[in-house]
C-alpha cells in the first residue's frame, strides 16, 4: 500500500491498533523528501500517524536512502512533555495585535475567533464542544476527544484590546451576513489574527519551555522538538509580511484586496470554524502546492459561520491567489450532497479552534464520534468519513 500511495487505508489501519505497538521488521510507509520512511522497533501509533500525514504523494520509487523511526521502549516515560504542560497550563501572552493602531485600551480580552453570537443559541446549558489539547480528554489510547467548554471561551485568544476587539468586527460582530467585501475582508482578518497569535506569541510558551530543557532532553526528542521550532520561526517571518499588510488594508479599509467566495445553506451548521493556513491539499484531496518548501506559500482562510441559523461557509485570500483559486474550484466540482461532508472533514483533518454544537455531536454513534477523532489526531485529507448532514450549500453572487 505505502508504494500505491495508499495513506488513507493505512492510516485506517493504525486507528486500529493500541497506543504501543511494536514493529518486529522495517516496515515501509512512504517517501519524504530525499528518503523512504520505514518504521521499525517500538513507537507509538499516534507517531506513525504523524509521519503518514507529512508523506510524500505520490511516492517516490527512486530513492536510494532510508530513514527508519522507531526505537526502543522507556521503562520509565520521558518528562519533556510533561515540563511543557506544566508551561503551557501557565497560560499564554497577553497582548493586542493591533497596538499602535489608533486607540489602544488596556485591558486585554478573550477575543473570539468565532463570534459567540453565532452558536449561544445552540449551546447544551451554555456549553460547546471543543477539542482542548492542554487539559482535555483522553482515552486510554491517549487520543483526545472534544470537551463542553462555556461559550465565553470557546475559540477565544487573548490577542486584543477590548477597544480593537469590539471597534474592529463590529460589522461582522453586529450584523447578519452579508457577501461584501468588508464582510469577507474582516473575516479574513480575524482568522489571520488568530493564526498570527499562536505562532508568533502562544508558540513561545513551547519554545521557552524546550530552551530550559534542551540539555536534559534525548537527542530524538530535541531533535523533533527543535525541528518544529525552526518550521514556526519560519511561518511566523512568513506571516509577520502578511501582518503589515493586512493592518494597512485595514487603515485605508481596502477591503477589495481580499478576494472571497460565499457559500450559503438552509441549515445551521453543525460545526463553526475559522482557519488562516497554507494548505497542501485542495477539497477534493488534490496536492496544490508543496508545503516543505522552504519558499513563500499560499496562504487562505476558511470560515464555518452562520447567518440567521443558516450556514455560511467562506474561502478567502489575497487577490490574485493561485490557491484559493484551487480550493474553490475544487469544491464547486464536489457533489452538492458531498459537499458539507468534505468542509467537516477538512476542518477535523486541519484545524484545533473550533467547535462542534452539541446537538450534533451528541447523537452521533460511538463509532461515529471515533473516526472524527481519529481524523482529527491523523491530520490526514482525504480520507473516507460518515455522511452525518447536508447544509445544502449554494455559492452566493457578489452583495447577495
Amino acid at each position: 500500500m505505502a508504494r500505491r500511495t495508499q495513506i488513507s487505508k493505512i492510516l485506517s489501519f493504525f486507528d486500529s491498533l493500541p497506543r504501543f505497538i511494536h514493529v518486529p521488521k522495517p516496515l515501509l510507509l512512504g517517501s519524504s523528501n530525499n528518503s523512504e520512511i520505514l518504521i521499525e522497533g517500538d513507537t507509538t501509533s499516534s507517531r506513525v500517524k504523524g509521519i503518514l500525514a507529512n508523506l510524500d504523494e505520490p511516492f517516490n520509487p527512486h530513492l536510494k536512502s532510508q530513514q527508519i523511526w522507531g526505537g526502543i521502549k522507556r521503562e520509565q516515560p520521558g518528562n519533556s512533555f510533561v515540563h511543557i504542560h506544566q508551561q503551557l497550563q501557565k497560560g499564554f501572552p497577553e497582548l493586542c495585535l493591533l497596538k499602535g493602531h489608533g486607540h489602544c485600551g488596556q485591558k486585554i480580552v478573550r477575543a473570539h475567533a468565532v463570534q459567540k453570537a453565532l452558536f449561544k443559541n445552540h449551546a447544551k446549558n451554555g456549553h460547546v464542544y471543543q477539542f482542548e489539547p492542554i487539559n482535555g480528554t483522553r482515552d486510554a489510547d491517549k487520543r483526545l476527544w472534544p470537551d463542553l467548554i462555556g461559550i465565553k471561551r470557546a475559540t477565544t485568544f487573548t490577542g486584543f484590546c477590548e477597544c480593537h476587539d469590539s471597534h474592529t468586527f463590529a460589522t461582522i460582530d453586529n450584523s447578519q451576513f452579508q457577501n461584501t467585501p468588508e464582510y469577507k475582508f474582516l473575516y479574513h482578518y480575524r482568522a489571520f489574527a488568530q493564526t498570527y497569535y499562536d505562532f508568533a506569541h502562544k508558540f513561545k510558551t513551547i519554545e521557552s519551555a524546550v530552551k530550559e530543557m534542551s540539555k536534559t532532553l534525548p537527542a530524538t526528542e530535541l531533535k523533533s522538538l527543535s525541528a518544529d521550532i525552526e518550521t514556526n520561526q519560519r511561518d511566523v517571518q512568513e506571516l509577520q509580511g502578511h501582518k503589515s499588510t493586512y493592518e494597512q488594508w485595514l487603515r485605508e479599509k481596502n477591503w477589495p484586496a481580499v478576494e472571497g467566495y460565499a457559500f450559503a445553506g438552509d441549515t445551521m451548521p453543525d460545526i463553526l470554524a475559522t482557519g488562516f493556513f497554507a494548505p497542501r491539499k485542495d477539497l477534493q484531496g488534490n496536492v496544490v502546492q508543496d508545503c516543505k518548501s522552504r519558499g513563500p506559500l499560499g496562504w487562505v482562510s476558511m470560515t464555518v459561520a452562520a447567518s440567521n441559523d443558516k450556514a455560511v461557509f467562506l474561502l478567502c485570500a489575497e487577490k490574485g491567489s493561485l490557491v484559493l483559486s484551487k480550493l474553490v474550484n475544487s469544491f464547486r466540482r464536489l457533489p452538492a450532497a458531498s459537499q458539507t461532508t468534505a468542509i467537516i472533514t477538512y476542518v477535523f483533518c486541519h484545524f484545533e479552534n473550533f467547535i462542534l454544537l452539541p446537538g450534533w455531536w451528541e447523537p452521533l454513534p460511538k463509532e461515529t464520534q471515533l473516526k472524527f477523532v481519529n481524523a482529527f489526531e491523523g491530520r490526514y485529507y482525504r480520507r473516507e468519513m460518515p455522511h452525518t448532514s447536508d447544509w445544502k450549500l449554494k455559492e452566493l453572487v457578489w452583495g447577495a
